[in-house]
């Protein structure tokens, strides 16, 4: 049995990274959009719209689009005909990459990778073998093991040899952190509306010696 497809979210931070002509990802009313194998099918067939739309590479396009992904347009003052205001949505893969036969590249699900997160969080990851503290912001609709993976690949490629753990009951008690759910799960809530200024919610990480699951 096929395994289900787990949604992705992203910050708009980590869209705008991918700005490049064989790297590139846009955003539509939250939906995320690696356009990369189409601009790969085009370079064959490039032209002036091709060069418009690598232009916005790693942008959000909402303001071209209907939330259903359907492109805006408005009246030509010159034929007094409706015009796509985003002239790049009417090119479309032509060969290996044109997975999805008349569907416009805003609507394809091939093209669909994730959403972007409804609420970015702040945490600190606080190392105690070396005392470290790494302040992260993450997406709130993210599980522990998403946010290890992030930790894990961008400052410590032996985080899977440490025990993620929280503290809980006024700090009292210590306990090892559910992977599988999110920051709310675990109970690290940052008091959002809240009219004091918090600090971040802590993972701590325990070293555990380990170095086969580094």
């Amino acid at each position: 049995m096929q395994q289900p497809k787990i949604m992705r979210f992203y910050l708009k931070d980590e869209v705008a990274l991918h700005n490049k002509k064989d790297d590139m990802w846009v955003a539509i009313h939250e939906n995320v959009l690696d356009l990369t194998p189409l601009i790969r099918d085009r370079l064959d067939h490039w032209n002036r719209n091709m060069d418009y739309l690598v232009a916005h590479a790693g942008k959000d396009l909402s303001h071209f689009f209907h939330e259903n992904g359907e492109p805006r347009t408005e009246v030509s003052p010159v034929t007094g005909r409706p015009r796509v205001l985003f002239p790049p949505i009417l090119e479309v893969a032509v060969g290996e990459f044109a997975k999805t036969k008349d569907a416009m590249w805003s609507q394809d699900p091939f093209y669909h990778i994730g959403r972007t997160t409804r609420r970015p969080r702040h945490i600190r990851i606080i190392n105690t073998l070396t005392a470290k503290i790494q302040y992260m912001t993450v997406c709130n609709e993210e599980s522990i093991y998403d946010i290890q993976q992030k930790y894990k690949t961008r400052y410590n490629h032996h985080a899977g040899s440490y025990e993620w753990r929280k503290f809980s009951n006024g700090g009292k008690g210590c306990g090892i952190l559910n992977l599988n759910g999110t920051l709310d799960e675990n109970g690290l809530t940052d008091d959002e509306d809240s009219g004091l200024e918090l600090p971040p919610p802590s993972i701590w990480l325990y070293y555990t010696d380990d170095i086969t699951i580094a």
